[in-house]
């Protein structure tokens, strides 16, 4: 058996071990939880068709049901699953829409039908005693460089499985940067990476620009790390530039202006949001100020309750990418919120945190917050579709990279196989997949940049999807 046979051996076991270590899934996934007070007459019958859940879903995060009866003003858990909408003339619009935009680069003839593409990532195999089954399982639950690699790993073999059912055939072949620039640097001495079609990763930046310090006739894509990359002429970038969303957001905000020019403002930033801040205070030259820095990395309720105002809309604009201060900010304001006291959350920061499972989507929609997004929640039927069909794949439902991708990776291999090229795919223009859409634009000297976003705002437990 050969070296590269032994080693995507080695992957392939160690895919085994992690997908039967991960815990048993339910089949509906929560995205966050509410305590809810019961209301009177009211029965788990019909607080389960309220919240569009199921009654042993209920009983699952209140066991004290099992046995006993709702009282009235008793406070209960309750699960939610995230909705998706959009604003539109009518249903049938959106369902046209949608459908069109998904299909459209399906019904393009295909091109080129075997496409070969390497994968470099830091699975550390050699780090790792194969043999020790309890010390895998322990290593694989945790997030790591090896769980990242195989997780992103597992979301490209779904896309090339897809892809080959469309008679398109697509070679991975998988390289193990072990997260070490020599071991970069003898990979590139020793294989010809000019033969294939995409080259996918390394997923770490300075793992990155120390292979691609020469340039290679081939695109290559850095898939989930974008700043300080170093960029040419074949590079990829699958999420829009940060200046492009935030001056989306701007735009927004002078529109919202000029329907409510009576209103308070406060912006919280902290000292990587200067820019941010600068260009609202130019919008709102009375706003109140409260800046954070390592010291001062707390809001205090006492300031913000002095500073926000009655009997008028407070718009209070956060500007930070911390997921712990976006916690405890949006905590702090919900508590603020009374019958003469409104208050709308706003950030022109683009961040994968306001995502995170600590913050509570009630209470973001409390605050009706808005902000610009790489990716959009997705409750259709085809994703959950989708989702059931990676279960019975891996063993496990696909996290937040495995859904990155696959949206990526499958939008790039149908581009090469309409087009034979990406440079001659551009025409096809934007393409939205799971969470993620794209539509890409090219520079000689900056590569494929995507220039697709959502500005997603959150109401009541929906979140809305504004359409650029």
């Amino acid at each position: 058996m050969g070296m590269k046979n032994i080693f995507l051996f080695k992957i392939l076991i160690l895919i085994s071990f992690f997908c039967n270590s991960q815990d048993n899934i339910d089949k509906v996934k929560f995205d966050s939880l509410i305590n809810y007070q019961v209301q009177k007459k009211e029965t788990l019958y019909s607080i389960s068709k309220k919240f569009d859940i199921e009654i042993a879903d209920i009983i699952k995060y209140n066991p004290e049901l099992k046995n006993n009866k709702l009282r009235k003003k008793e406070i209960i858990i309750v699960p939610l699953v995230k909705k998706l909408s959009s604003i539109s003339f009518s249903k049938e619009i959106v369902k046209e829409t949608e459908i069109d935009s998904v299909s459209k680069i399906n019904e393009i003839k295909i091109k080129k039908n075997f496409i070969r593409i390497a994968y470099m990532a830091p699975f550390k195999i050699e780090s790792i005693i194969i043999d020790s089954t309890e010390q895998v399982n322990a290593y694989l639950k945790e997030q790591n460089l090896t769980t990242i690699s195989i997780n992103f790993y597992n979301g490209i073999l779904f896309a090339a499985d897809e892809l080959d059912k469309k008679n398109i055939s697509v070679e991975i072949d998988v390289y193990d940067t072990d997260n070490k620039i020599d071991q970069i640097k003898n990979l590139k001495n020793s294989n010809d990476f000019n033969k294939y079609d995409l080259i996918v990763g390394p997923l770490i930046n300075r793992n990155y620009n120390a292979f691609f310090n020469t340039n290679f006739k081939t695109n290559s894509v850095s898939p989930l790390v974008y700043d300080d990359i170093t960029l040419n002429s074949n590079t990829i970038i699958p999420v829009a530039n940060d200046s492009l969303k935030r001056e989306r957001m701007f735009k927004i905000i002078d529109e919202l202006i000029l329907k409510n020019e009576d209103q308070c403002a406060m912006i919280i930033s902290d000292s990587l949001s200067k820019k941010s801040k600068n260009k609202l205070l130019k919008r709102f030259p009375l706003a109140e100020i409260i800046d954070l820095n390592e010291i001062n990395n707390s809001v205090d309720p006492k300031i913000t309750d002095s500073l926000l105002g009655s009997n008028k809309e407070n718009w209070v604009f956060l500007e930070t990418k911390k997921s712990n201060l976006i916690s405890s900010v949006t905590s702090l304001l919900n508590s603020q919120i009374n019958n003469e006291r409104k208050i709308r959350l706003f950030s022109t920061v683009s961040n994968e945190n306001y995502e995170n499972s600590n913050i509570s989507y009630e209470k973001l929609g409390n605050l009706s917050f808005m902000y610009p997004s790489n990716s959009k929640p997705n409750s259709s039927d085809e994703f959950t579709e989708f989702q059931n069909k990676f279960l019975l794949k891996f063993g496990k439902y696909p996290d937040r990279i495995s859904i990155k991708s696959y949206d990526v990776i499958k939008d790039l291999l149908l581009r090469i196989a309409i087009s034979k090229s990406l440079k001659n795919s551009l025409y096809v223009g934007e393409t939205k997949l799971m969470q993620n859409k794209f539509n890409y634009e090219y520079n000689d000297k900056f590569g494929f940049q995507n220039t697709s976003f959502f500005i997603l705002r959150h109401e009541d437990l929906d979140i809305i999807d504004h359409q650029n």
